[in-house]
């Protein structure tokens, strides 16, 4: 009988996460930006290898850490190696290139619009039931187009 076997959740979409964690942005450098894998390049490493490695194992946030540790950007050290290092392994993890844009911001100023000028509103004298009613409108479609899958 074949032991039954589990696909590994770290290998998940492993070569995207290789891709994110290898174009991180660092920072610069001379006026050249800098990502990760141009630091581990610099090196003299393999920039997939040591990022799937990396990625795999669990000593990869140490050696994460260790790198960052090494690297100089514009001649200043890495504040916090290992804080940097457990928020860039999250990240790319998690789907995320660094900064990203909220996806949705129609749905966002639906929430958020109707609620400041109900408090204008208010404040000129306007009914508190339509106040309570434009809210409670752009909360409703609001939500509904956040949520919408």
């Amino acid at each position: 009988m074949d032991p039954i076997s589990q696909a590994d959740p770290r290998d998940r979409n492993l070569d995207a996460r290789i891709r994110r964690l290898a174009g991180w942005p660092l920072g610069s450098d001379g006026g050249r930006d800098l990502a990760l894998g141009d630091l581990i390049e610099g090196e003299g490493e393999d920039v997939p290898m040591i990022c799937r490695r990396i990625l795999r194992t669990d000593g990869g946030p140490a050696e994460l850490a260790n790198l960052l540790r090494r690297a100089r950007l514009d001649g200043e050290a890495c504040p916090d190696p290992d804080g940097l290092a457990v928020v860039i392994l999250s990240a790319v993890r998690n789907g995320k290139t660094g900064y990203e844009a909220p996806e949705n911001t129609g749905a966002i100023a639906l929430i958020l619009v109707p609620s400041v000028i109900a408090g204008i509103g208010l404040a000129g004298g306007l009914s508190p039931y339509l106040a309570v009613l434009l809210v409670g409108a752009g909360w409703f479609v609001g939500w509904k187009l956040l949520r919408r899958d």
